[in-house]
């Protein structure tokens, strides 16, 4: 299976996929003239602002999420002790009857200690495997160093967008002064066509990276199905 085709994300109109990213950059570094990745660049750059903003949507659900499960694991066990310790006195109370020969009084009070007893046990279990089986997939997720790399790569991505933006404008006005300057229309220098490729290389470098992330986040989201089917969820 390929795994650019399988990223968890779902490409809408005006954006592209890992995939046709790089083909249309395998056609731009063999033939820069032909190549249609120019008329793509903002598909390019509506694909990473929608990536980071499902990212940054489903980081703050899933961080809500691991609160959610620590909170219901320890007020969960704090209900299971208060439950044994009633269990412990309904149990009391049945041996003191029992001493007693009051046999009706003491065979309830114990048959509801067993009864108390083992849902505690049952509701320590679960608590316990709720946040066992989810912690750890949510841990691999939710890692600073994830999320702190993503935002530092998010930053170089506007700033290359930025470099690109002032240098592709700047050429645009050089060349529009030196045309108004001859008084004809002139194709764009070699050294200009080389400034605009250059930009447009580091463009492509810093994508190529988003893409390396967004393989990882496959690679995690593929670790996290494995071990929740493991589980048995």
């Amino acid at each position: 299976m390929d795994l650019c085709s399988s990223v968890p994300f779902i490409f809408t109109v005006n954006q592209i996929s890992i995939s046709d990213f790089v083909v249309l950059t395998n056609e731009d570094l063999n033939s820069p003239g032909t190549s249609s990745f120019q008329a793509k660049m903002s598909d390019c750059r509506n694909t990473v602002c929608a990536v980071e903003e499902a990212l940054e949507m489903d980081h703050s659900t899933l961080h809500k999420m691991k609160k959610g499960i620590r909170a219901i694991h320890t007020s969960g066990l704090a209900h299971v002790e208060h439950s044994e310790q009633y269990t412990d006195v309904l149990e009391n109370l049945g041996n003191s009857h029992l001493s007693q020969d009051n046999h009706e009084v003491s065979t309830g009070f114990l048959n509801l200690s067993v009864f108390s007893r083992e849902v505690s046990a049952l509701l320590r279990n679960l608590v316990q495997n709720l946040n066992n089986i989810m912690a750890f997939p949510l841990e691999n997720v939710l890692k600073s160093e994830l999320r702190d790399s993503r935002l530092e790569l998010k930053k170089h991505m506007e700033k290359s967008w930025k470099d690109y933006d002032l240098k592709i404008g700047k050429l645009d006005k050089e060349k529009k002064e030196k045309s108004r300057t001859l008084g004809l229309i002139r194709l764009e220098s070699p050294d200009q066509g080389e400034d605009i490729e250059r930009e447009r290389r580091g463009l492509q470098l810093q994508m190529c990276e988003v893409s390396h992330r967004l393989l990882q986040l496959c690679l995690v989201k593929a670790e996290i199905k494995l071990y929740l089917k493991q589980s048995d969820l």
